[in-house]
């Protein structure tokens, strides 16, 4: 009998106990952020609590370039609902002034939040990077969100995306049940 322990992600419902440290994957702070995403009412309702709590949020800056990309592409696409955004980038880049204010609010609000830590990517995390690419087959971003956490010793991990799941030895706190294992 093999005497190692079971490696295994665990799932658990954003109505659960809080973990003491958790790191944001973009996924949570797009829903957070804007009125319209699927999860937007669950994503607030969860940043309350952690609001409330003595947990210690981590917020990567690559974590933050990609909700502002996201952000962006949504906030364009309501304003502009028959057009690409690339288009509409493309003929006019002066467009994105026009958002630039919201994604400075969303990004003071987390810069002043006392119980949010902004960290950076470090110099050898590509590497690792890599690594959970070909260890878990996530695509490049996620693989440097789970070197981030790696980096700062975070297993917890606050998603509203299944791209986490084959990593073993985590906690994905969500409220998508689609990530829940069926009954």
């Amino acid at each position: 009998m093999n005497n190692l322990k079971a490696r295994k992600t665990w799932v658990i419902d954003f109505n659960s106990a809080l973990p003491a440290t958790l790191y944001w994957d973009s996924s949570f702070i797009v829903n957070f952020a804007h009125a319209d995403g699927q999860w937007h009412s669950a994503c607030v309702e969860f940043g309350a609590r952690l609001d409330n709590s003595r947990t210690l949020s981590y917020v990567s800056t690559l974590a933050l370039d990609e909700s502002w990309f996201v952000l962006l592409q949504l906030m364009i696409k309501d304003d502009y609902p028959d057009k690409s955004f690339w288009r509409i980038v493309n003929d006019n880049p002066r467009v994105i002034l026009n958002y630039i204010e919201r994604l400075e609010k969303i990004t003071d609000d987390i810069y002043a939040n006392s119980r949010v830590r902004v960290v950076s990517v470090g110099t050898h995390t590509p590497r690792l990077a890599l690594n959970n690419m070909r260890d878990f087959f996530l695509l490049p971003r996620d693989a440097l969100h789970l070197a981030t956490m790696r980096q700062y010793k975070l297993t917890h991990l606050v998603t509203t995306d299944a791209d986490f799941l084959a990593v073993p030895d985590i906690s994905l706190y969500t409220c998508n049940p689609a990530l829940f294992p069926s009954q």
